[in-house]
């Protein structure tokens, strides 16, 4: 009987296992989450996987954020942000990236299982929207890496053949690269600094997975400084794509 039990333990081990591609894209439409037809929409967030929440597709730039309960959820952008960067007088945020850190006691604030996220955006146009997720700490396995809003109708205008984020992401690096040769050369960078090293890790963390935000923390440099570079390469001519 054991030797049954054995033999049939062994060939269920070889049998293939069945395995499903599932997108790190999660999209949802603008009349879904903002405006008068809109329901809450829950993102979750897990141990070591952080979610970003893109409001590219839309052209929208990120004016303000609260967080109710922010003891278990840190909040970074990929653009300064009024009223959290002291020195940034025109918000530029186009991406929020949701990171889980261990719950920390806040007095004063009581114990729940999950958050309220309200942004405010602003089109060209001027006009702002208004955004609310139910954000939720998760310990199941990751199901999505960014949350896209995208709007509810199809654009009428010709459009052109979009970049491959390879070549979007080799763009970015050449615009870096040519802004640290810039803050090189006017003396705010030198190529001895510490500074200098952690963004030359955030170039091969950037490089290998196409995720600023998520390079950024992991080579711990901000992204106003990111921008700044960027902004610096463009200046000296290196806007053009591959």
């Amino acid at each position: 009987m054991k030797k049954l039990i054995l033999l049939l333990a062994i060939g269920l081990s070889l049998l293939p296992v069945k395995t499903y591609a599932q997108s790190t894209v999660r999209t949802i439409k603008q009349s879904q989450v903002s405006g008068s037809t809109a329901k809450l929409q829950k993102i979750k967030v897990w141990n070591g996987s952080g979610v970003s929440i893109s409001f590219y597709e839309v052209k929208e730039m990120v004016k303000r954020v609260w967080i109710d309960d922010p003891s278990q959820v840190l909040i970074d952008t990929d653009g300064c942000l009024e009223g959290i960067d002291q020195n940034c007088q025109n918000s530029s945020a186009g991406l929020l990236h949701l990171r889980r850190i261990k719950k920390l006691p806040v007095p004063g604030l009581p114990q729940t299982s999950a958050t309220l996220l309200t942004v405010i955006t602003q089109t060209a146009s001027g006009s702002r929207k208004v955004y609310h997720f139910q954000v939720t700490p998760s310990n199941s396995r990751p199901e999505y890496s960014q949350v896209s809003i995208i709007s509810d109708k199809p654009s009428s205008r010709v459009t052109r053949p979009l970049l491959s984020p390879l070549v979007q992401t080799i763009n970015t690096i050449k615009q870096i690269r040519a802004g640290m040769s810039v803050a090189i050369s006017n003396g705010s960078l030198s190529s001895s600094d510490e500074l200098h090293n952690r963004i030359e890790q955030f170039l091969t963390h950037f490089q290998a997975r196409g995720q600023m935000p998520i390079a950024a923390l992991q080579a711990g440099v901000s992204l106003n400084l990111v921008n700044k570079l960027i902004e610096l390469g463009q200046k000296n001519g290196t806007e053009g794509q591959i």
